[in-house]
């Protein structure tokens, strides 16, 4: 229907969204996920940026197609601009991991029990999986995949209810490495990242044992414990 391509990535994400759903599309930049969203899954859509630049050029892009009915755009720093009740799920993806868990801890107001959260954090997996677990919020399904030499994940997650008290520490902090989907449904591709992960962490611990500072030594000793898990998984599966 138009040149517009979906990546690897961005087909991933769009796969996991369940159709029929207002759909809130947060860092959306050209909002392709919001038009395949309104075409392929028939979902309406919020596509959300906080930069002007890439939300005009994903308003002419929607225009141009013909989704301005099914697809509104808003400037918006997180989740800032979205009313509470307003969506039934949250996209959020090309972004750190770091900024991720502040846009769901700022915006937790926004969340609602049963609500589907598609998240593709580009770094700190491990900081993800032990936020969203603090939070409540269930990683459901996850994809393991390599487009263009870089590593990426998808999770479909689900708000759980809310809590009258904290998660603790030792509790969120279980499976915080990998998860627990994927372990448990392994593909050819998380197989092949953990072979690339484990090379990486041979690598950073040969050059770390040049050096003697307590920095280099603590370094170190956390990712021989990274090795030795990923290692563990690898042979099990």
């Amino acid at each position: 229907m138009n040149m517009r391509e979906l990546g690897t990535r961005l087909q991933a994400i769009v796969d996991y969204v369940k159709p029929d759903q207002r759909v809130a599309d947060v860092g959306c930049d050209h909002a392709y996920v919001s038009m395949e969203l309104a075409e392929k899954k028939n979902c309406t859509a919020i596509a959300m940026d906080i930069n002007e630049g890439p939300l005009k050029t994903a308003a002419d892009n929607i225009y141009g197609q013909r989704l301005d009915k099914k697809i509104e755009t808003r400037l918006s720093n997180g989740l800032e601009a979205l009313n509470a009740g307003e969506v039934d799920a949250i996209v959020i993806a090309g972004m750190g991991g770091h900024l991720i868990t502040d846009i769901l801890r700022d915006g937790a107001d926004k969340l609602r029990p049963g609500m589907q959260l598609v998240l593709s954090p580009q770094s700190d997996l491990r900081l993800v999986r032990y936020s969203l677990r603090k939070q409540n919020i269930f990683i459901d399904k996850e994809t393991c995949l390599q487009e263009a030499g870089k590593w990426y994940f998808v999770m479909s997650c689900t708000v759980g209810m809310s809590l009258p008290m904290g998660v603790p520490d030792e509790v969120a902090k279980e499976n915080m490495m990998y998860g627990s989907y994927l372990p448990e449904h392994p593909t050819d591709e998380f197989r092949a990242y953990l072979d690339w992960e484990a090379k990486g962490f041979e690598v950073l611990i040969k050059d770390l044992q040049k050096q003697k500072t307590p920095a280099a030594r603590a370094r170190r000793g956390s990712l021989e414990k990274q090795l030795e898990e990923n290692r563990r998984l690898r042979e099990s599966l």
